[in-house]
């Protein structure tokens, strides 16, 4: 399924590290609207509340149109943690999907940076254990630190690692390039470990573009782009 999919890749792929640290009360809510092929098949919504340096955020994934019809997804991901001295530092993380046909619950409570299962399916010999994933940070921490905006001064440097309960893997973000008001980062993404021999079999690095314009001092995000064994998806702001 189209949208289920993207999702797992959205979860793969969404994880750098934000330049900045928070000291202020703020609410900010982001819609984007996804593409596979040049065809809308779903849209991702969420808000980010922050007080000081703690932070909590709610996120919606659902199919739309014509998708909806022959493979309904709604995906409800939110997770609360700090940011300090431009650090991520997770605390819970839950997860809620439902395809119609199947529905999946999952939690995470973070010790000491060290992640715990709380609530999921039934783990597969594969999956890595939560007690080796320590200073990793959530899926939707992830989400959140990739959508933030970027520093001028330093865009394009971050590197992150992803535990989502069952996988590890890395983002990188390799380099930028900016033309006046727009801005370009190019990054990898690197399969680390808890994957099956078919996951593996389809590769272990995969690239990614994000694209930004310029909003005051710092450019935002506009349009995150990748390629999918179902064609190339693409996150455009709405």
């Amino acid at each position: 399924m189209i949208l289920r999919t993207i999702l797992f890749l959205i979860l793969l792929f969404l994880a750098v590290f934000a330049e900045t640290s928070f000291t202020f009360a703020a609410t900010s809510k982001n819609q984007f609207n996804i593409y596979v092929s040049g065809l809308k098949v779903g849209e991702l919504d969420y808000t980010v509340n922050q007080t000081g340096s703690r932070y909590s955020i709610k996120a919606i994934m659902k199919s739309t149109g014509v998708v909806s019809i022959f493979a309904k997804y709604l995906f409800d991901g939110r997770a609360v943690g700090s940011l300090k001295n431009g650090r991520y530092f997770p605390q819970q993380y839950s997860e809620n999907s439902d395809t119609g046909k199947r529905k999946s619950n999952k939690e995470m409570a973070y010790e000491k940076g060290v992640p715990q299962i709380i609530e999921g399916e039934k783990r597969k010999s594969y999956w890595l254990a939560p007690a080796s994933q320590n200073d990793t940070v959530d899926p939707m921490t992830a989400i959140h630190a990739l959508l933030s905006d970027q520093s001028r001064k330093t865009p394009c440097k971050q590197n992150m690692v992803v535990y989502d309960g069952a996988r590890r893997f890395s983002i990188k973000l390799l380099s930028s390039t900016i033309n006046n008001q727009n801005m370009s980062c190019k990054g990898i993404f690197t399969r680390i470990g808890g994957y099956s021999k078919k996951e593996w079999a389809q590769g272990t690095q995969f690239p990614f573009e994000l694209k930004y314009v310029a909003v005051g001092n710092i450019f935002r995000l506009e349009r995150f782009i990748m390629t999918t064994l179902r064609g190339r998806a693409s996150f455009v702001r709405r």
